[in-house]
């Protein structure tokens, strides 16, 4: 029997599975199957059926295998709220074997996220699933150069879990990169979690939320499309689940196999990784921003990096470059022609702001701007020669900004040689602190703020509920309190 299921209307398991992820990962669900039905649900799946030959494949799918799959409830049926694939010793078609193949093609494609499911495997001389993912459209020719994805695959006994990647040029002259784990468990006793975590410049496999396996771009390509370091896993991706018998990867069945088999599979999830504030709180402004702290999302989305893992290895599992600073906390290093940060900040007050950066260059200096939207709002800020990597310089600028939760990009402008660090941005009101300063001249908190708050807020002026609440009281004077101390520029 499966796990013990969350009950199975729609919003409780997207509650569920949003308390599992969003807080820490910033995934949100995007599709799933809890196979909660009677029958399959072909608005998400279809059938593939026969030895291959329909599909331009040599019979055996292209790798000697001996079932015929059909869409026979024998083979493929949802029942007590699960999948179930079962491979069946019986000549059918001309072969040996049944089984059933079910894909997501042309109704179900992803590119990029954290694709999972709840699986219990089966075990026996021959057998062979997988929970696997192909190109949607192919546009990097033949297997293997447009990719294939293999999430979990287990041959035999289910004792050994293997995840792959297959890239490179055409058959005969593919590439692969995989590892396998064997962990005492077997797997055909229970259900257990296989997952991916797909990225522009790395997939990641894990087994019950343990990472066993990362490849990244540097590692992939593919034959004909040499200046692309990201194909071919940059193109939309549709999922299969299957159990095949024999073939060039398990062998025959042997005198031990036994049959019927079954593939069960509780679940089946897909998540968008979605761009937030790190630390899930968005940076207030005015304040300190460590340049470290960028949001959280993967390169293209939150930041661009230029080149895949993290060069200094600090701080966060990220592909931009860290490293710690002699000043404080980390600062961004390696920095490369065209590479930008993001931060999501919460802006108190419209109106001008002082940026002060503090950056490092030994010898050759650069230069970087703000954006938001694409609005360049502070033209070119000058990096100069610090005569060192931690030789640490402030720079500054102006920008103007609407009150607020806005994104703002760090955008390098430097050119290919240029080279520096970024490590702590800070952000000043210019001509009034905030809404404490009631009182000229703007730009000064001192006890003449204090007093003229104290006689609005004794005379119930509007203007005095800080709170914004029609209630003059303790709240009031404790938000007031809280803004002087800010403090100004």
């Amino acid at each position: 029997m499966p796990r013990n299921r969350i009950p199975t209307t729609a919003a409780l398991i997207a509650l569920a599975i949003a308390c599992r992820y969003t807080q820490a990962q910033s995934w949100s669900l995007v599709w799933s199957d809890e196979f909660d039905g009677t029958e399959l649900d072909t608005n998400s799946w279809s059938y593939q059926t026969g030895t291959g030959t329909a599909y331009g494949l040599p019979a055996g799918w292209g790798n000697n295998e001996l079932q015929y799959y059909t869409n026979r409830t024998s083979n493929v049926s949802v029942s007590g709220g699960t999948l179930k694939i079962t491979a069946i010793e019986q000549n059918f078609g001309g072969e040996a074997y049944t089984s059933g193949r079910i894909r997501t093609l042309g109704l179900r494609d992803f590119l990029y996220g954290r694709i999972e499911a709840s699986i219990k495997l089966p075990s026996t001389s021959g057998v062979w699933p997988a929970f696997w993912m192909l190109p949607t459209d192919s546009p990097y020719g033949g297997w293997a150069s447009s990719g294939e994805i293999d999430i979990v695959e287990s041959v035999n006994t289910a004792t050994t879990i293997y995840g792959t990647i297959h890239h490179g040029a055409p058959w005969p002259n593919n590439q692969s990169n995989g590892n396998a784990v064997t962990t005492g468990i077997d797997y055909a006793l229970g259900f257990h979690e296989y997952a991916i975590e797909w990225e522009p410049d790395e997939i990641r496999w894990y087994l019950d939320g343990a990472l066993f396996h990362t490849v990244t771009s540097n590692q992939w390509f593919s034959s004909v499309a040499t200046g692309n370091p990201r194909a071919p896993f940059d193109v939309p991706f549709h999922l299969l689940l299957n159990v095949a018998v024999g073939g060039n990867f398990p062998g025959d069945p042997n005198g031990s196999a036994s049959y019927p088999q079954t593939l069960e599979v509780d679940y089946v999830r897909v998540f968008e990784q979605q761009q937030a504030p790190f630390g899930g709180t968005p940076h207030a402004v005015p304040g300190v921003i460590e340049a470290e702290d960028f949001d959280t999302g993967f390169n293209g989305q939150s930041y661009f990096d230029c080149d895949p893992g993290n060069n200094g290895g600090a701080y966060r599992d990220t592909g931009v470059d860290l490293q710690t600073s002699s000043e404080s906390g980390y600062n961004i290093g390696w920095m490369c022609q065209g590479e930008w940060l993001e931060y999501t900040v919460d802006v108190a007050n419209a109106g001008m702001y002082q940026i002060e950066t503090r950056v490092a260059s030994p010898s050759t200096g650069g230069s970087f701007r703000l954006e938001v939207d694409g609005q360049d709002l502070t033209g070119p800020i000058q990096v100069p020669v610090s005569g060192g990597w931690q030789n640490w310089v402030t720079v500054t600028g102006t920008l103007e900004l609407e009150a607020g939760e806005q994104v703002i990009r760090f955008a390098n402008l430097g050119g290919a040689l240029d080279a520096y660090n970024l490590n702590v941005f800070t952000f000043s009101a210019i001509g009034g602190c905030s809404d404490a300063d009631i009182v000229e001249p703007l730009g000064v908190l001192d006890f003449f703020d204090i007093a003229a708050f104290l006689s609005l807020f004794s005379a119930s002026d509007p203007s005095a509920d800080y709170v914004d609440d029609g209630v003059f009281d303790f709240f009031d004077v404790a938000a007031y309190l809280s803004l002087f101390a800010d403090g100004c520029p």
